[in-house]
């Protein structure tokens, strides 16, 4: 992965675009950060794994033991609801209202010539994002995100297999494409699909 700027969650689409990382991830990861480094701005009575093992590790630990406290006061244990079911993780429910205002935001944006002709030519998205995008995009511009799609997979099967030559040679080093790899196929790590 190429190292980016720091971007504010809110940041438009256009500042995340970058060649070799998918945009939306790029927001989004951005956006989950934001929640790791200011938990208190995004409340969270449930989490999941990810969420709160990541709470646990990376946010400040004032904050984190606010939100643990509240999780276990509205926890069915405490309460003798007698529920047993699984919550929704708040964090991954706002990720997606955020993942779904990208994606809208992307469509618009597609329909620049500008925008259109960079992406085009320039553009990364993950197969994920590039699969919705399809799914809401008129013809023409669904037509740009398969070719990004097709060109990215390309890309993605030349340096593999110049890794895997690299490997059986015993050489180190160069690794970052298998995490191109997986951002390509699963896309923003520590979401579920």
């Amino acid at each position: 992965m190429r190292p980016q700027t720091v971007l504010a969650p809110e940041a438009p689409l256009i500042q995340a675009l970058a060649r070799g990382v998918c945009p939306i991830c790029t927001l989004i990861r951005a956006f989950q950060n934001a929640m790791l480094e200011a938990p208190y701005r995004y409340p969270a009575v449930s989490l999941c794994n990810f969420h709160a093992w990541s709470l646990a590790g990376a946010s400040p630990a004032v904050e984190a033991v606010r939100i643990f406290r509240s999780m276990l006061e509205e926890s069915p244990v405490r309460s003798n609801s007698g529920a047993t079911g699984l919550y929704p993780c708040n964090w991954c429910v706002a990720l997606r209202e955020q993942e779904n205002e990208k994606l809208a935001e992307f469509a618009r944006e597609m329909k620049r010539d500008k925008f259109r002709g960079w992406v085009t030519e320039y553009g990364t998205i993950c197969l994920f994002h590039g699969r919705r995008l399809i799914k809401i995009l008129p013809e023409p511009e669904a037509e740009v995100i398969r070719h990004i799609l097709a060109s990215n997979q390309k890309e993605l099967e030349r340096q593999l297999a110049e890794f895997d030559v690299k490997v059986r040679r015993g050489e180190k080093g160069g690794a970052g494409v298998l995490g191109h790899i997986a951002e390509f196929v699963v896309s923003q790590r520590g979401l579920t699909r």
